[in-house]
């Protein structure tokens, strides 16, 4: 088994967090949700990922053994006796309660991504909507988009 951060596992393909996050929500990576955004997936299912989406197999190989040692040069010195690893999984209950304050864009980014941590999470605001200053703007520059 292989335990990544969504964040870590990104900046080593080189793609963004959220491409990670769609691959494992499509199921095209193989991926069991621990704590703290933290992801348990097979080495196999990795390798067999990894082939589909081409990537080469120095930048497996890499992944997979940054995983297994925190320093390279230890393992290299001194081998690891095969270690019994248990997966972490994530519970239904809520690990814990947040409460945040103000239902802005920062304040709603925070709490799905606390929700999606495994926090119960209570957005408090103070007016009768949330969104903001960006709730009051009409269009944003330069794609001239809708604000909300």
């Amino acid at each position: 088994m292989i335990d990544v951060r969504i964040g870590r596992l990104a900046q080593q393909l080189g793609v963004h967090r959220n491409t990670i996050t769609n691959w494992i929500k499509s199921g095209k990576l193989k991926a069991t949700a621990t704590v703290g955004k933290r992801y348990l997936i097979e080495e196999s299912e990795f390798r067999r990922f990894s082939q589909a989406i081409r990537l080469p197999e120095r930048m497996v190989a890499a992944i997979v053994a940054s995983d297994r040692s925190a320093d390279p040069v230890v393992e290299a010195i001194l081998p690891q006796p095969p270690s019994i690893q248990s997966e972490v999984r994530m519970s239904d209950k809520p690990i814990g309660s947040v409460m945040v304050v103000g239902g802005g864009i920062a304040g709603i980014q925070a709490s799905l991504d606390l929700a999606n941590s495994g926090y119960a999470v209570h957005l408090v605001e103070r007016s009768a909507g949330i969104g903001g200053a960006m709730a009051q703007l009409d269009k944003t520059y330069p794609t001239n988009d809708c604000a909300m």
